[in-house]
């Protein structure tokens, strides 16, 4: 029986939309490709460099000018990617405006007519005054229209449809402003978007019949690839009707990038444009669709693709694919024993991805993450500041799955997390578990050294977590997304500094503890954890600084299975 490799699937590239604009994008792109360049400039009227790179004006961020510049910048970092040695790309998928980005790549149209649509593109949404969009965190897309007609908001359209937790709201100022209010009452998370105008929505039917119109001087070729359509979520027909919908009609992102999630993987995909927006939409989408059971390898409403003959499994990652046919091959066998389970609690800021690369290691066991409220698919639920309610709801979610052989794993805040709860299930009188691994963290019983960190001023608090090496760059070129983590990491390193030490019996598991030798820990920090256990300590050492995780999850991955007593 053979087993596709993760090079063996389709690659797909995405192309950002308006919003991910920004002053100096395309720096090292313009030199790269002059004629190009020039040939925009001709096109447009202005230097598009100099808007770009200086922004004079203060025009980058008005439609008419900002969706010319982005098709443009996207289309030179496509060009380079491929002068890289990136494939073209099997799927094309654009978000908005990216769209055209990926007509552009699929050869339906060339460089300059593409300019030329999206210029007038601009031109008629930049018309359209007096409405707004808003961004909501945590309820789907079903649960928002609901509650739109149950409110009275039939005003307000859905426009886009990002991930299973994020949709966006289009519609008169008025009710954008009603909608912001009614969710605030309820603590659901939301944020105004920078825009002048209801995109997606049911004010641009104007701009769309006039593009419409606009569009019956062009003649388009049929796509080379795949293009992902917005509207549908499906591939392209009718480039001229679908692109003029696209304008009034909503972009299901969701949709369109798990129709190519079906097909291939996510380590297939690259995002070609200034920002990693969409990589990141992507990530959220590919880990909420690899928490659920591997799909079969033949959908019929979504047929595998394949480029040798040979049909394709659909799935999650490789390692998934693999296992997903390794217990096939194995269904008529003799039945196996229960798998073990790792459950595992995130450190400050993480959620329910925080072990993903763990559990892509640990093919043998199920590796549940539980993630706090306040982030993730919890995002519209109240943050917990103290340690007492945030393991009562741990307990609550793993009450009905310690009948089976299990153990605890916790990563700096985490690790005192999953010392709490070992000692609230003791106290319930459930099954323990079968060991206890913790990582980046001194023993219960010593003061964290983090415990004073959510006292600190925000400039003093965002330096030292850069510090510690676990917040990437890309966070802070997002005002809203530097805010929403703030709230998030100080709740939990609240949490953290309210952790104080109660002595009590020591668990009767055996416990692993696993440090990083550039994070400071002293061998006595590191000892205190066989004050927690009546078996002898095991220590670990790798190298790195506080998330020296990230590096050595093979590592760790044998640590655990040992541990776990895993194959």
């Amino acid at each position: 029986m053979s087993v596709d490799t993760l090079e063996d699937f389709p690659d797909f590239v995405l192309f950002p939309g308006q919003g991910s604009q920004s002053k100096g994008m395309g720096r090292e792109l313009f030199d790269r490709f002059p004629e190009t360049t020039a040939s925009a400039c001709d096109v447009l009227g202005y230097d598009l460099r100099e808007l770009c790179l200086e922004d004079p004006e203060g025009l980058l961020d008005d439609t008419r000018y900002t969706q010319p510049a982005l098709y443009t910048v996207n289309a030179l970092a496509y060009l380079g990617s491929l002068e890289d040695g990136a494939p073209e790309g099997d799927y094309l998928l654009g978000h908005s405006l990216g769209e055209y980005n990926a007509l552009l790549a699929a050869g339906v149209f060339d460089f300059e007519t593409g300019l030329r649509l999206v210029l007038k593109r601009g031109e008629l949404m930049a018309r359209a005054r007096h409405g707004g969009m808003l961004a909501v965190l945590g309820p789907g897309e079903e649960e928002l229209r609901r509650t739109l007609a149950e409110e009275g908001m039939e005003r307000l359209d859905v426009a886009n449809v990002n991930t299973p937790a994020q949709t966006v709201l289009s519609g008169p100022v008025e009710e954008i402003e009603r909608a912001e209010r009614h969710f605030a009452e309820r603590r659901v998370r939301t944020a105004r978007l920078k825009v002048s105008a209801a995109f997606h929505s049911r004010l641009m039917r104007p701009a769309r019949e006039e593009f419409r119109a606009f569009l019956r001087g062009f003649r388009f070729a049929p796509p080379r690839a795949t293009v992902i359509a917005n509207v549908s979520a499906r591939p392209y027909g009718d480039v001229a009707e679908t692109l003029s919908e696209q304008i009034a009609g909503p972009v299901r992102w969701l949709e369109s990038v798990r129709y190519v999630l079906e097909r291939t993987y996510a380590e297939r995909g690259r995002e070609a444009g200034p920002g990693t927006v969409l990589t990141r939409l992507l990530r959220q989408i590919d880990g909420v669709s690899g928490a659920s059971a591997p799909a079969p390898a033949e959908s019929p409403s979504a047929p595998a693709v394949s480029t040798s003959g040979s049909a394709r499994p659909v799935g999650h990652t490789a390692a998934t694919a693999a296992t997903a046919a390794t217990a096939a091959a194995a269904a008529d066998a003799v039945r196996e024993p229960a798998r073990p389970l790792l459950i595992c609690a995130p450190y400050a800021g993480g959620d329910e991805r925080s072990y993903a690369g763990l559990a892509e290691q640990l093919p043998e066991a199920d590796v549940v993450t539980l993630e706090r409220p306040g982030r993730g698919r919890r995002v519209s639920e109240p943050l917990l500041t103290e340690p007492g309610p945030v393991v009562e709801d741990m307990l609550s979610r793993i009450r009905d799955r310690v009948s089976r052989p299990y153990a605890l794993y916790g990563h700096s805040l985490g690790a005192r997390l999953v010392h709490l709860l070992a000692r609230r299930l003791r106290e319930e009188g459930l099954p323990g578990p079968r060991h206890l691994f913790v990582s980046g963290e001194c023993g219960p019983s010593r003061p964290s050294r983090e415990r004073y960190t959510s006292d600190l001023p925000t400039d003093a608090f965002w330096k030292h977590l850069r510090e510690l090496g676990g917040v990437p760059d890309e966070l802070f070129e997002y005002e809203d997304l530097t805010t929403f983590y703030e709230r998030v990491l100080r709740a939990d390193f609240t949490v953290l500094g309210a952790c104080a030490y109660t002595p009590a019996a020591p668990l009767d598991c055996p416990v692993t503890a696993m440090t990083g030798d550039e994070e400071g820990l002293t061998e006595a920090d590191v000892g205190a954890w066989q004050r927690e256990t009546t078996a002898p300590l095991t220590a670990r050492v790798f190298t790195g600084d506080h998330f020296f995780i990230r590096a050595h999850w093979p590592g760790v991955a044998r640590v655990v299975a040992a541990g776990l007593g895993a194959r």
